[in-house]
């Protein structure tokens, strides 16, 4: 009984080491057959990791049968997909699931063949993508202020803003808009004493961690100044001089091709240099002063200038709704006959914000 048993014991142990440490199996049509593990089935190849010979690819349509112990993921060319052990049939291929249902599935049919390590790879990088396209990873604020008065003075004033940014490794993109609109009706007419919007955007793209080049478009109306449009096409070179938790500043300079239409026949063209800063102070864990300057030296006409200052402090009230007091200023030194050089702007209201600020 025991030298029964010891030799049972040995012919186990001889096939429990005599068994292959793979599994899957591809046979070829010219009758070879191959075993290891099956790594992915990718274009016209698919490949398979054997013990004694390493990686090997074979062509796709040299392909016989396929036995899969392990779990394969199977992407068919009408977008399906299913997830299981693979096997041969008379029709084709038969996938197997965890509740033992079966699919049976043809040659034709198959797009692609991960394993459960490549299928993980695969679905990381399906998130990166999406993570990366250009409808994600935008954040940005939008503010609303609003006044009223009645009975002796009656004055009505409205100021909003909004601003988003998409900002990656390689790149970012803001835009922006803002506009006033404030009348007065004290005399029993309704005057307008305010109307303008501005609006545009900018493109930098990084040429290392402190360094970008950038491109941007403004555009600006202001009724009481006689502006119809004046729009401003250029870019430049910035560099980022601080970075910390708390502190981030940006220096700008470049050049703009400024076109303006006035209500009368004085239109304007010209060549400007652009030389900028942006800065942004965290406070507190809820209040940050944010603060923006550009200043436009006219080329074509030396000696004039215009420049544009935007400053807010906002403190936040939740996770998303905060208060902001905002001042901005418009300065053209050559304005239209009878008409200040510079447009003082101030608001106070709530802002709402969205996505993750990085």
């Amino acid at each position: 009984m025991r030298k029964r048993f010891a030799a049972l014991l040995l012919v186990t142990q001889i096939i429990v080491l005599a068994a292959p440490a793979f599994a899957d199996r591809i046979t070829l049509k010219n009758g070879d057959r191959i075993t290891g593990t099956i790594v992915k089935k990718d274009g016209e190849k698919i490949t398979i990791q054997t013990e004694s010979a390493g990686t090997i690819e074979i062509k796709w349509d040299a392909v016989s049968t396929i036995e899969a112990e392990n779990v394969l993921y199977v992407e068919l060319k009408d977008g399906s997909k299913v997830a299981g052990k693979v096997e041969t049939t008379d029709e084709g291929f038969r996938v197997t699931n965890d509740d033992d249902s079966e699919l049976p599935v043809s040659l034709e049919q198959i797009k692609a063949i991960r394993n459960e390590e490549q299928e993980a790879v695969y679905q990381a990088q399906i998130l990166e993508k999406a993570d990366g396209s250009f409808f994600n990873r935008w954040s940005g604020s939008a503010d609303v202020g609003f006044s009223l008065t009645t009975g002796n003075a009656k004055t009505r004033s409205l100021t909003f803003a909004a601003r988003g940014e998409r900002v990656s490794e390689k790149d970012k993109i803001s835009v922006y808009a803002k506009g006033i609109q404030a009348s007065n009706s004290t005399s029993g007419t309704s005057v307008t004493t305010a109307q303008a919007f501005w609006f545009g955007g900018r493109y930098d793209r990084n040429l290392s961690e402190k360094t970008f080049v950038f491109g941007k478009a403004d555009f600006e109306y202001d009724r009481p100044q006689e502006l119809n449009l004046r729009a401003v096409a250029g870019g430049g070179f910035g560099y980022r001089w601080i970075r910390s938790d708390r502190t981030k500043l940006d220096i700008f300079g470049g050049a703009t091709f400024n076109r303006e239409y006035y209500g009368g026949a004085d239109n304007r063209s010209s060549a400007e240099a652009l030389i900028g800063e942006e800065f942004e102070f965290k406070l507190t864990d809820i209040s940050v002063f944010e603060q923006r300057l550009e200043v436009f030296p006219n080329i074509s006409r030396p000696g004039t200038v215009r420049a544009r200052f935007d400053a807010s402090f906002v403190t936040s009230l939740n996770g998303w709704l905060g208060w902001h007091v905002s001042v901005g200023d418009r300065f053209n030194s050559e304005p239209l006959p009878g008409k200040v050089q510079n447009d003082l702007l101030f608001s106070t209201g709530l802002r709402a914000t969205f996505g993750k600020e990085d």
